[in-house]
């Protein structure tokens, strides 16, 4: 997780299968629909025989001096 160009963005993958489709019913399009009700977009690359790696995309202004540096 880190914040690049005034957004949160949270990469997260596997070693599995892989083939994951927004309309099969695996979860992602809920992921997709979450995320969007912070103007939040979601990015999937699955080939077929993986590996899986989704990637999230949060709206986000740092506002702490601790963090703003950076």
């Amino acid at each position: 997780m880190r914040h690049v160009a005034g957004a949160l963005r949270l990469t997260v993958g596997d070693d599995g299968r892989g083939g994951v489709r927004r309309d099969a019913g695996t979860g992602v399009r809920g992921i997709e629909e979450r995320l969007s009700a912070f103007d939040g977009s979601l990015t999937v690359s699955s080939p077929p025989g993986g590996p899986t790696e989704l990637t999230m995309e949060i709206p986000c202004a740092l506002s702490s001096p601790k963090t703003s540096h950076s």
